[in-house]
């Protein structure tokens, strides 16, 4: 048999991962690498072969078969010769730093699972490992602190799970009444709402996107976040922020030109269209997986099932450039957030760089006494790092070495939360970034997935490997801040 490659260029981590789950899910038969795929000496059953991630098709004699891979990505193609990742419901919004789908289909292939398994992802984001379970026929579990990150989850797990032709068909009833221009809603406890928005809004702006809000509510009911989902999309484009900017700054170019009901609109009907090829290229609707609001560093939900399957996520970078930023306005516009919580929002995410009052002290003072208990090598990491400020340091890079401490901190009791909910021998996989700071005037290169999985065997995991992972090359205002690399971590309970 031969598995051919798809028509785009390929990274080395990529080929390398073909590889693993081909030995994985069909065994560990004869394979020789060719220019065009691979050749086995085996002939599997169809329904294994059509998993298959890295591959297009497999080849025998006269017959060949696609593999649902390759149907989902050639329904979101955005251009010859390129991946595509925003197939299915993975496109309904343009969360930051989200997962690679590829990635975490090709993890749930070489750790073997099977539909009907379930599949925790404790940092779930928007949802891209939960979408991906539910596509296999497995059940994803998803925790995340960020609201709205939970709310999108849902809302692509919702969206997968109803009929394309329902969503149209709500979608038709929007059209209408949006198209009416009805008068803009008054809602509850409105006031910090209505005058945090109106800061970032044109008047006629905020009394429309309150329109579409409030239309959506009444038309959609139970299916509204889909249709919110998409609309927030839209809502940083048509504020009074710079769209490009992950931190918050007043925009100088002007305001899109077509209306936002029609970019809406428009977005929709794409984002249904999508769902709609998923739904034909799976077999139909796919009702799986949920997403839940909690910290991992604490506990897992009562909701959650256990013992689990595995685990397959994405963590917070340590000192990321604050994300949270960017979603300011769809926490609030959605009500997920008083505007006055933000701050304190964003303080609690594993990898803020934001420190406030009594906060700044705690972390002083925990990792003066190391009241977080870690290892040796962390420790002595963050010492160093405090040692090295110099007087030119300034407020953000003296924050870091107690910033790095309490983001190690937090992942040591995230690793042993998910260890207690796992099977005993059951993976885990970690993508993360690597991380650098500049103290003292000298750039310091952290290998955060090194310290990561150093922190995991204390919490009673085995290291099995780390796999290297190169990252696509970054553009932007925050170029110079950007993950160059990351490394695939596999751990294995114990």
């Amino acid at each position: 048999m031969r598995l051919d490659w798809h028509d785009y260029r390929y990274y080395p981590y990529e080929r390398d991962l073909a590889a693993r789950e081909v030995a994985s899910l069909l065994g560990r038969h004869t394979m020789q690498v060719t220019i065009d795929g691979l050749e086995l000496a085996c002939e599997p059953e169809d329904d294994i072969v059509s998993r298959l991630t890295y591959f297009a098709r497999a080849a025998t004699g006269h017959d060949s078969l696609e593999t649902v891979q390759s149907l989902l990505e050639r329904t979101a193609r955005s251009g010859k010769n390129r991946q595509a990742t925003r197939y299915s419901v993975h496109g309904l919004h343009e969360y930051k730093g989200k997962f690679n789908p590829q990635v975490a289909k090709v993890l749930l292939n070489i750790f073997r699972v099977e539909p009907g398994h379930r599949v925790l992802d404790p940092f779930c984001g928007s949802g891209t490992t939960l979408v991906e379970c539910a596509q296999l026929g497995a059940t994803g579990v998803g925790i995340d602190i960020n609201p709205f990150a939970v709310f999108l989850a849902k809302a692509k797990l919702q969206a997968l799970g109803t009929p394309a032709s329902k969503l149209r068909s709500l979608l038709n009833g929007l059209s209408a009444n949006l198209r009416q221009t009805p008068q803009r809603p008054e809602f509850a406890h409105d006031n910090s709402r209505r005058q945090y928005l109106a800061s970032w809004f044109t008047a006629d702006l905020l009394e429309t996107i309150d329109v579409v809000l409030a239309e959506v509510q009444k038309v959609a009911a139970d299916i509204a976040p889909v249709f919110l989902a998409i609309a927030s999309n839209l809502l940083r484009d048509y504020s009074l922020q710079d769209p490009r900017d992950l931190r918050i700054r007043r925009r100088v170019s002007p305001l899109p030109e077509t209306p936002f009901i029609q970019a809406f609109l428009a977005q929709a009907e794409r984002a249904i269209g999508n769902v709609e090829a998923a739904q034909a290229v799976l077999g139909g609707p796919r009702c799986l997986g949920h997403a839940s609001l909690a910290d991992v560093t604490v506990e897992l939900p009562g909701t959650v099932p256990t013992p689990l399957d595995a685990a397959i996520t994405s963590p917070p970078y340590a000192m990321a450039l604050p994300y949270i930023d960017t979603q300011r306005l769809s926490l609030v516009w959605l009500g997920l957030v008083p505007p006055e919580r933000i701050l304190g929002l964003e303080a609690e995410l594993i990898g803020s760089r934001e420190f406030r009052g009594q906060a700044r002290k705690r972390a002083v003072s925990a990792l003066r006494a190391n009241d977080g208990g870690l290892p040796d090598a962390e420790l002595f990491l963050c010492r160093e790092l405090e040692a090295a400020l110099g007087e030119n340091d300034g407020f953000r890079r003296r924050a870091v070495p107690f910033l790095l401490y309490r983001y190690f901190t937090l992942m040591k009791q995230s690793f042993k939360t998910v260890r207690q909910a796992l099977r005993p021998g059951a993976p885990f996989g970690l993508v993360v970034g690597s991380n650098h700071t500049t103290i003292g005037g000298v750039r310091r290169e952290i290998d955060t997935p090194l310290h990561l999985a150093r922190l995991a065997t204390t919490q009673g995991w085995f290291q099995e490997e780390l796999i290297p992972m190169q990252t696509y090359r970054r553009y932007g205002y925050h170029v110079s801040n950007a993950v160059k690399s990351e490394t695939l971590v596999l751990l294995r309970n114990s």
